[in-house]
């Protein structure tokens, strides 16, 4: 049994690392828009993430119920059929059907994953170990990123499609993987609440005032890590522009990941070291005004400096995820650890998926840069309002 629960640790960074080698990354905005006009395509990212905001909680309960690694095979299995019907797919409602696929198998996955390790490291009376264990884990994370995105990319070149192939290998690969993994704890059914007395039971959990902040930062991150996310592509296409480089958007586009998550790894990598030495608060604080400085350097720069500038705008995510792991999943009953964590997804996926639907009703049927340009402007100051909001609040909570 031991021996087996240390195969966990071991498989754990390559779990996380080829769950998120997202060879499709580099191009999918570029593949849907050459298919589809701008609005459409925002219209599709709404509604991946609202797919996500009805998954998210179901599987967070499921997992809850039925254990972890059920719920990671169900993930792998999901995104293997998304990848198949990408591959084919020549219409709106065809890329409407994969992105509900694409979005169960990434809500499925998500506060599973961790409470796997977590519990995991708990069954072997060494918790400990999860946060430099999260940490090491993130960092494979960007690397599966940043490895994907070059694999990706070429594999792009002749058709956007080929990434989608890649994928899908990918997604059969990461079911081999779940399929060997040990359940840490054993989940007895009769002794969870049903979905709706599961749900209360989590935000019951928020009385706790420093819970409260964390899941109210968590959500907020959540909206802001993807505006940069979701433009870049279009940023670099029109870089390219201007230096008569337009057949090399992809390869740059697929550059530019790679170099950002290498970046980002780093930071991964030693974000529990950075916790350790400023404070949790501090640590996620400077993730969100580097976000914002991301949005800010995309919104009035489009320039060679400004986009090396940008490399930097998988770090925020890469500095707080650990540390908000390591203060948020110890602090849940494993009883309710997965949904809790679902419902945070949840929340600030919901928040995104409007803010994609409002960005789609201005956007019309423009591709024009100007158009994203304003959006980035919108994220800006919304994000500087919540920065300042969280500031007040952090040093209030300090105070009591």
């Amino acid at each position: 049994m031991t021996e087996k629960l240390h195969k966990n640790l071991r498989l754990y960074p390559w779990y996380v690392g080829l769950f998120h080698a997202y060879f499709w990354l580099p191009v999918y905005f570029l593949f849907f828009n050459s298919k589809l006009d701008l609005s459409d395509v925002l219209y599709l990212a709404s509604i991946y993430f609202a797919s996500v905001v009805v998954v998210e909680v179901p599987s967070g309960w499921f997992s809850d119920t039925f254990g972890r690694k059920k719920t990671l095979v169900t993930a792998s299995i999901f995104l293997c059929i998304a990848y198949a019907i990408f591959i084919f797919a020549n219409s709106f409602e065809q890329f409407v059907v994969a992105q509900v696929f694409l979005a169960a198998g990434i809500a499925f996955n998500s506060g599973s994953d961790t409470s796997l390790l977590l519990e995991t490291t708990q069954a072997l009376d060494n918790e400990e170990a999860y946060g430099p264990c999260e940490a090491k884990a993130m960092k494979f994370n960007f690397l599966g990123t940043a490895s994907a995105a070059v694999l990706g990319g070429l594999a792009a070149i002749p058709d956007y499609r080929g990434a989608y192939i890649l994928s899908l290998v990918g997604g059969i690969g990461l079911l081999i993987i779940t399929l060997n993994f040990k359940e840490p704890l054993q989940n007895k059914t009769e002794d969870r609440d049903n979905f709706v007395k599961q749900i209360f039971s989590c935000f019951g959990l928020l009385r706790n005032v420093r819970l409260l902040w964390l899941s109210v930062f968590a959500v907020f991150m959540i909206v802001i890590n993807h505006i940069p996310y979701e433009f870049y592509q279009p940023y670099i296409e029109v870089l390219a522009k201007e230096y008569n480089a337009i057949k090399l958007t992809p390869f740059l586009s697929s550059l530019h990941l790679t170099l950002t998550m290498l970046v980002a790894s780093w930071i991964a990598a030693h974000s529990i070291r950075i916790k350790n030495k400023i404070g949790t608060g501090a640590t996620l604080l400077s993730a969100t005004g580097l976000q914002i400085a991301m949005m800010a350097i995309m919104h009035f720069f489009v320039s060679i400096p400004a986009a090396i500038a940008t490399l930097l705008r998988s770090c925020p995510r890469a500095l707080m995820t650990a540390p908000l792991n390591v203060a948020v999943a110890p602090n849940v009953p494993a009883s309710k650890r997965a949904t809790f964590l679902s419902l945070q997804s949840l929340f600030g996926r919901l928040g995104y998926s409007a803010t994609l639907a409002f960005f789609a009703t201005k956007a019309g049927g423009t591709d024009e840069w100007p158009a994203i340009a304003t959006m980035l402007g919108w994220g800006m100051w919304c994000g500087l309002a919540g920065f300042a909001l969280l500031l007040i609040s952090v040093r209030c909570l300090s105070k009591q």
